[in-house]
């Protein structure tokens, strides 16, 4: 085997591991955003925040180090590659400002609590942020893998990603109107 066919098996691996921690993710937000009691909210946020805050990073730092070895080595800087570098970049930017701060202040809040959730807590729980974050970030890794399998010229990627973080946005939209719909309808 070669070092490409390794550094290529490690940014396939890294891929894996970050569609499997947006989903751990996706799993620990719907039963935050369902959780009446601290106990639950409690259960979901370890179960999501602890995969999602090790293997996320473990995953994307294992895609730059594989994917800047491959381009160095046999690509060099074409542009769909540095528009999927930009993207991933994007994504932990979206993360860390859509998610990742939100979600420090909530387990804390979470923490301290005790026996039912509070209506200001449960708020924050569905603040419709969290939920956009996913969907864009969910797409962004599509936008990429997309790039990675055509391997299009530099405009045509950067169409892409716009396009992805566009569907994104329009479906962590009608996601979190639909579950605005929903909980609207079951508290009365």
């Amino acid at each position: 085997m070669s070092l490409y066919s390794f550094a290529l098996s490690l940014h396939i691996i890294g891929a894996f591991g970050l569609i499997a921690a947006i989903t751990a993710e996706a799993i620990g937000l719907r039963g935050l955003r369902g959780a009446t009691q601290s106990d639950d909210a409690l259960t979901w946020l370890a179960i999501s925040r602890g995969i999602v805050m090790r293997l996320a990073p473990a995953s994307l730092g294992l895609i730059l180090v594989s994917g800047l070895y491959m381009m160095a080595t046999t690509w060099g800087p074409r542009g769909w590659i540095l528009v999927a570098l930009a993207s991933l970049v994007l994504l932990a930017i979206v993360g860390a400002f859509g998610t990742g701060i939100r979600m420090a202040r909530i387990g804390p809040a979470v923490g301290g609590s005790q026996g039912p959730l509070l209506d200001e807590l449960r708020s924050r729980l569905r603040d419709p942020i969290l939920l956009t974050s996913l969907w864009v970030r969910s797409a962004i890794v599509l936008g990429i893998a997309l790039l990675m399998t055509l391997k299009p010229a530099g405009l045509t990627s950067v169409v892409i990603v716009v396009m992805a973080v566009a569907i994104g946005l329009l479906a962590g939209q009608l996601a979190a109107r639909r579950r605005r719909n929903e909980y609207a309808t079951a508290v009365g």
